[in-house]
């Protein structure tokens, strides 16, 4: 099966029954050959050591340009650096609520623009790791970036939802049962629809971090997910 990947970790071997093997030989069939992220990417979270675990970031579907998606929810492959122009959103206030949690600003109003923010990563007076090694070294700490729906056609969003559906309920009951002291961030309405099925672990719970409002309650760079994990997670990369 040209889906599993052929670093698999030891740790998720557990994983593959014979039920998963057959879901995951229909979803293959239904998917087609031209996917985002690539085939051999899809499942890049089975690379990773499952006891080494400390924090999942749930997303939703990969990224629908091609050749953007990584297969690790939220990073954006085509980006080199910081201060060049891209389109992810999400990913920009992701940057921003790391620059707040560590330049130790409370009020809404004082968190910087991201385009402010590139210009202090530029400078130099802000230190975080390059958008290719960020994701990367975050994952080496034990932060696993995991989309629900794990491939799209390209162009089209929540394309295969259907087909990952069942795979990410019986995902998640498995992690969350192996490892019950996982911390969870758990950003927007999707990723929470998936909280039933994660039967234990600790939750970070915020608006998307698409859309960001000092209005909203529980908006994204009002959460206190990075800054409570700090002790024991370098969210620079560095």
């Amino acid at each position: 099966m040209s889906l599993i990947p052929t670093q698999l970790h030891p740790t998720w071997k557990a994983f593959l029954s014979e039920e998963i093997m057959i879901l995951l030989d229909r979803i293959e069939a239904s998917i087609g050959d031209e996917t985002n992220p690539p085939k051999p990417f899809i499942l890049r979270f089975m690379t990773t050591d499952l006891n080494a675990l400390k924090i999942i970031i749930l997303g939703q579907d990969p990224y629908p340009q091609k050749g953007v998606a990584t297969g690790r929810s939220f990073e954006a492959g085509t980006l080199t650096a910081w201060d060049k122009p891209f389109k992810q959103v999400s990913l920009k206030n992701i940057v921003r609520l790391i620059y707040k949690d560590y330049n130790g600003i409370e009020a809404y109003s004082a968190i910087p623009s991201y385009s402010d923010v590139a210009k202090e990563i530029r400078s130099g007076d802000f230190r975080i790791a390059p958008p290719s090694q960020l994701f990367s070294n975050l994952e080496a700490q034990g932060v696993l970036f995991l989309n629900t729906w794990l491939s799209i056609k390209p162009g089209e969003p929540q394309s295969h939802r259907h087909q990952w559906q069942p795979f990410a309920e019986k995902l998640l009951r498995f992690i969350s049962a192996q490892k019950p002291d996982l911390i969870w961030f758990l950003w927007g309405k999707s990723a929470q629809d998936f909280k039933p099925f994660i039967t234990k672990g600790t939750f970070y719970e915020s608006r998307h971090p698409m859309m960001c409002s000092e209005s909203y309650p529980d908006d994204f760079l009002k959460s206190k997910c990075f800054k409570e994990t700090m002790p024991f997670i370098s969210w620079t990369g560095k």
